[in-house]
C-alpha cells in the first residue's frame, strides 16, 4: 500500500491541533451557553462532561495500541470486515467534511454579524476554505507547524479575554446552584457531551505521533485542556452577564465588548476576531485533511494530494447549504440537533470497534489452541 502521509508530528503538535480543533466552540459559539435552559449552572455542565469524557478517550488510544500506525479508517474493515468497515469509513468521511464545512461557516457567520455585515457570506467560506485545502495539500506536518505557531497565540488572547473583564463580574451571579434544576444541566451535559466528540479526528492522527508511548497521556491532557478552558469560559460569561447569558448570540465576542466598556478601550473585540479566525482556519484544516486521508485510504488511492480541492469544494458547498442562517449554524451543536448525531458517530462507532477489538482478540488465541490440538 503507498504511504499516504509521510509526515510525523510530536507529542506537543499534536496537543495544539487537538485543542483548537476542540476549542473554536468555546471562541465562537459557545454552543452549552447558548443553546441550553442550564443558566449560569453550564459550568457544572461543561465540567462533568469532561470527566465523562475520559474513558472514551482512552478507549480510543487503546484502539490506536491495538492496530498501531493504522487509522481507524483502516482498522474498521480489519475488525468488521471490508463491507461494513467500509461503509464506517463513509460515514466518518461526511462527519470530516461537515466538521470542516461547519466552521468555515461558524467563521464566516462570525465576521458577517459583528464587522462585515455587507460583505457575502460565500466571500468569507470561499476565502477560507481554499487557504485550509492548501494547508491541507502541503501535508500534515505543515499543518502541525501551523498548529504550532498558532496555539500560543490563540491560547493568550483567550486567557485575556477571561481575564480582563474581572472587575466587573458578580460572584452572585453563579448563585444558586441548579437555579432550574438538574434535568437542565444535565441536557447541557449531553450537549457539551457529544461536542467533545469532534476529538475523534484523534484517531486519524495517532498514527503519525514521534512517540507512541505517550499517546495516552497526549489525549487525556487534550481533552483535560480543552475542558478546563471552556469551563473557565462557561463561568465568566456567567459572572459577567448573568441572567441575560442565554440570550448571547457570540458570547466570546461580547465578553470582549464588556471589556471595552470596563477600561474605555476602543476596538477590543479584535481579540476574539484573530482567535477565531487562527482557531477556525485549523480546525477547518484538521477536519479537511482527515477527510482527504480516510478517504485515499478507503479507496486505496496512490497518493491524497490531489484531493485537496474537490474536498475542499465539497467543503464550501456544505458550509452554504448546510444552515439557512446564522441561528441553524450556531445552533447545531445543541442536544437536540447533534446530540444524536455526536453520540451515534462519535461514541458508539468506537465503542463498537473496541468491543469488536477485543472479540477478536479473544477468538484468534483460542483458533490457535485449537490448530495445536
Amino acid at each position: 500500500m503507498a504511504v499516504l502521509e509521510g509526515g510525523k508530528i510530536s507529542g506537543k503538535q499534536f496537543v495544539a491541533l487537538t485543542v483548537l480543533t476542540r476549542i473554536l466552540a468555546a471562541l465562537i459559539e459557545a454552543p452549552t451557553i447558548s443553546g441550553t435552559d442550564a443558566g449560569h449552572d453550564v459550568w457544572i455542565a461543561v465540567l462533568i462532561s469532561t470527566i465523562l469524557v475520559l474513558p472514551w478517550a482512552l478507549i480510543l488510544v487503546h484502539l490506536a495500541k491495538m492496530f498501531p500506525g493504522k487509522t481507524i479508517i483502516e482498522y474498521s474493515q480489519d475488525i468488521l470486515g471490508p463491507w461494513l468497515g467500509r461503509l464506517v469509513g463513509l460515514v466518518l468521511i461526511v462527519y470530516f467534511i461537515q466538521q470542516s464545512a461547519h466552521a468555515a461557516r461558524v467563521a464566516a457567520d462570525a465576521y458577517v454579524t459583528t464587522i462585515m455585515p455587507e460583505t457575502p457570506l460565500i466571500v468569507f467560506i470561499a476565502t477560507l476554505t481554499a487557504l485550509s485545502a492548501n494547508c491541507a495539500r502541503c501535508g500534515l506536518e505543515v499543518l502541525a507547524r501551523a498548529a504550532d505557531i498558532v496555539f500560543p497565540i490563540v491560547i493568550f488572547l483567550l486567557v485575556l479575554i477571561l481575564v480582563l473583564p474581572f472587575n466587573i463580574v458578580d460572584f452572585f451571579n453563579l448563585l444558586p446552584i441548579a437555579a432550574y434544576g438538574w434535568g437542565s444541566i444535565v441536557e447541557a451535559t449531553f450537549s457539551s457531551f457529544a461536542i467533545f466528540g469532534e476529538l475523534l479526528v484523534m484517531t486519524m492522527l495517532f498514527p503519525y505521533l514521534d512517540e507512541k508511548k505517550d499517546t495516552g497521556r497526549l489525549a487525556v491532557t487534550t481533552v483535560l485542556v480543552s475542558g478546563f478552558l471552556f469551563t473557565w469560559l462557561s463561568i465568566m460569561i456567567a459572572l459577567v452577564f448573568g441572567p441575560v447569558m442565554e440570550s448571547l448570540i457570540l458570547p466570546a465576542f461580547s465578553l470582549s465588548r464588556a471589556i471595552e466598556l470596563a477600561f474605555v478601550v476602543e476596538r477590543v473585540e479584535v481579540i476574539p476576531l484573530v482567535a477565531w479566525t487562527l482557531g477556525a482556519g485549523v480546525k477547518q484544516t484538521v477536519f479537511l485533511w482527515a477527510a482527504m486521508l480516510a478517504i485515499a485510504q478507503l479507496f486505496n488511492l496512490s497518493e491524497m494530494k490531489s484531493l485537496a480541492y474537490p474536498v475542499g469544494a465539497l467543503v464550501a458547498a456544505f458550509g452554504v447549504w448546510l444552515f439557512s442562517t446564522v441561528f441553524d449554524a450556531l445552533q447545531f451543536f445543541t442536544a437536540t440537533e447533534f446530540g444524536p448525531l455526536g453520540i451515534l458517530v462519535c461514541y458508539a462507532i468506537p465503542v463498537v470497534l473496541y468491543i469488536g477489538a477485543l472479540i477478536r482478540q479473544a477468538v484468534r488465541p483460542s483458533r490457535r489452541e485449537e490448530g495445536q490440538m
